[in-house]
């Protein structure tokens, strides 16, 4: 792994770059919970692949400064003088849960350099209530208070949550080490991007031409996979695949077909 800081116009925008230097560019979108810093097993399986796998810390996370949006689709500025000081021309997107908007967003707004777009237990199209209607009765609320709310009081809700977000995650020790950076941005990453997710992202899933390739476990319980099935249907070219282990959390099975295919891709 190789972490980076870049600074442009006085904002600083983390990054770690795993796999092979010289391999496919594929920009990683990490989720709510999470930064750039990825499990070794990704450095493995992106070098195996010929994948050059570029993280990037969303603003409000690990290194990036947190930095006021509008729309989910704000991220394709935010993200462009990343890739050109990476040297990235063409390149796929990858989005784990709440980082799926944000890889949609890229293929929707740069139609010319997104090859394709692949997703792990992807956040579905919330702003749709047909696609939220798909979530348990009592999830409404929440979204509402997310949608509605000042953002001191979604950042004191999650703020009040941080210990009881360590112990959900005792098992995956990447979430657990982006708590603390997390924190210490004041919680303003995840509380933009919760307030940002049931509103209007910029773009519709019909303008994300490229191969969307989907996989979600049925038995996901952050995630309903109805609501991950209602959104697939609503790219032109998504497929989605039921990821066999029942986690959100994207099982190791998942990642080695994923990186198969990808390497696939490049051929």
């Amino acid at each position: 792994m190789n972490r980076t800081v870049l600074t442009f116009d006085g904002v600083a925008r983390g990054l770690a770059e795993y796999g092979d230097p010289h391999g496919r560019p594929v920009v990683l979108h990490h989720g709510l919970l999470g930064d750039a810093g990825l499990p070794a097993v990704w450095d493995t399986l992106a070098r195996e692949a010929a994948v050059r796998l570029i993280a990037v810390d969303r603003p409000g996370y690990g290194s990036s400064d947190p930095v006021p949006m509008a729309a989910v689709g704000d991220w394709t500025a935010h993200l462009l003088p990343v890739l050109d000081a990476c040297g990235v021309g063409a390149f796929d997107v990858l989005g784990i849960s709440a980082g799926a908007p944000y890889a949609y967003a890229l293929a929707a707004g740069l139609p010319e350099r997104v090859r394709r777009v692949w997703v792990l237990s992807g956040l579905p199209y919330v702003p749709d209530g047909s696609v939220r209607g798909r979530y348990p009765e009592e999830a409404e609320p929440v979204w509402t208070f997310y949608r509605e709310a000042p953002e001191a009081e979604v950042v004191a809700r999650l703020a009040g949550a941080a210990e009881r977000m360590a112990e959900v995650f005792a098992g995956s020790p990447a979430v657990l080490a982006s708590l603390p950076g997390l924190a210490a941005h004041g919680w303003r990453g995840p509380a933009t991007e919760v307030r940002l997710q049931t509103r209007p992202w910029g773009f519709a899933p019909g303008d994300v031409a490229q191969p969307v390739r989907l996989w979600h476990a049925p038995a996901d319980q952050e995630v309903p996979f109805p609501a991950a099935e209602a959104t697939a249907a609503l790219f032109p070219a998504g497929r989605l695949t039921e990821q066999v282990a029942p986690d959100h959390i994207p099982s190791e099975e998942t990642l080695s077909e994923l990186f198969a295919e990808l390497r696939a891709a490049s051929l």
